[in-house]
This record gives structure tokens, sequence and C-alpha cells, in this order.
């Protein structure tokens, strides 16, 4: 969880959300709790830093296995580009994001020896 500032009570619910070890469902359709333990404001405050600390400032932000990081909104198809996932036919092409490297060139299949 990823609390911004600029959203009113935001920590304070995620907070009561591990406190209370609700999901994320249960954050989504708007869990209140006063409960504020300092096991959970010690693990929204370290999520906290470590994501500002990357700079990353907003949500959707997305986080790619290379370290690389997105943030802001990315159409379904330059998501599944993005993840080497193929996009269906018929789909228009989708614009990589800035400083996403290029699409992995396909491989054509490795030649089978010819048996003697």
């Amino acid at each position: 969880m990823f609390p911004l500032p600029m959203h009113k009570g935001a920590r304070e619910q995620c907070v009561a959300v591990v406190c209370d070890k609700k999901g994320f469902d249960d954050l989504e359709n708007g869990y209140k709790s006063d409960n504020q333990c300092a096991d959970g404001a010690k693990l929204v405050d370290g999520t906290i830093a470590l994501l500002s600390g990357k700079g990353i400032t907003g949500t959707p932000t997305y986080l790619f296995s290379d370290g690389r990081y997105q943030s802001g909104v990315l159409e379904a198809d330059a998501l599944r580009q993005r993840l080497g996932i193929p996009v269906p036919p018929g789909s228009a092409p989708a614009t990589p994001p800035p400083g996403a490297p290029p699409s992995p060139a396909k491989k054509a299949p490795a030649a089978t020896p010819a048996k003697k």
C-alpha cells in the first residue's frame, strides 16, 4: 500500500488494515478502524520511504523485473508489450513507454541435428 499525502486519512486507513489483518478488498471497500499499532505504522511508513526513495510519487506505478518502473496508467497492449506477453491480433500497435527497452526479438527455433 502506498497512501499518498493528498488523500486525507489514507495512511491511517492503511495502518488499520495491516493491524487488523484485513485484505485489499477491505481497503477498497472503505474499511475503517482506529487500530494504529506500531507494527502496522512501521510497515506502511517503510513502504512509503522505500518507494519515495526510488522516486515514485504516485499511483499507479508499475515495477518491472528489470528494475525499471513506469508511473501512470499503461494501456493494456503497452503493458503486455512491456511484460513480453504477445499482443492479441488486431490490436493497435502499442507505443512503448519512454525509456522502455525494445521488445525482445523472437528467436528462430533451434535447428535439429540430422540423424545419421
